[in-house]
């Protein structure tokens, strides 16, 4: 999912942490022996400003401009099906790929897979047991934070929490 560049620009880190889980996702692929060219998209920009691109569309129609005809969506933002992955992902990227003479899909999601809900178990569990409520990068605020009182605020049932600008002051 994108994000408006003046969110990008005030530092927010989405877009460096979906990236960073692409990267590792594209990396367990390939010690399972797939190799496979990748690149980060984004989708549903709403509104008129600029928002982070480039949308997945775009990046198919160039690259059936070069050639390439398969295209394989892992939308990783998105842990569970909705309106998106189901009908903007699914269908509307579906149908375009078709118009461009090309074959394209999307890799299930998590869903209710027990694998899935075990996998957040465990990472619950380790932050619970050392007290911690996230990891240390989350409490820090973005560069351009327009509202430190509010962004990134934890409820926390286990320890007060404090945000690392706060910490430092």
């Amino acid at each position: 999912h994108s994000l408006p560049m003046r969110r990008v620009n005030a530092g927010d880190p989405y877009p460096q942490e979906v990236g960073a889980t692409v990267g590792r996702v594209m990396e367990k692929l390939k010690d399972m022996g797939y190799n496979n060219r990748y690149t980060l998209c984004w989708q549903s920009k709403v509104g008129p400003l600029p928002w982070l691109g480039p949308k997945t569309q775009e990046a198919m129609k160039m690259f059936t401009d070069q050639g390439m005809t398969h295209f394989m969506a892992i939308p990783v933002a998105f842990t569970t099906d909705h309106i998106e992955t189901l009908f903007e992902i699914d269908i509307e990227f579906g149908e375009e790929a078709e118009e461009m003479g090309a074959v394209f899909g999307r890799s299930p999601s998590f869903n209710d897979d027990p694998r899935f809900g075990k996998a957040l178990a465990a990472i619950a569990s380790d932050h619970l047991k050392k007290s911690e409520v996230c990891s240390d990068q989350y409490n820090l605020n973005c560069p351009g934070c327009v509202n430190p009182a509010e962004c990134r605020s934890i409820l926390n049932p286990i320890s007060p929490y404090m945000r690392l600008k706060e910490a430092t002051a």
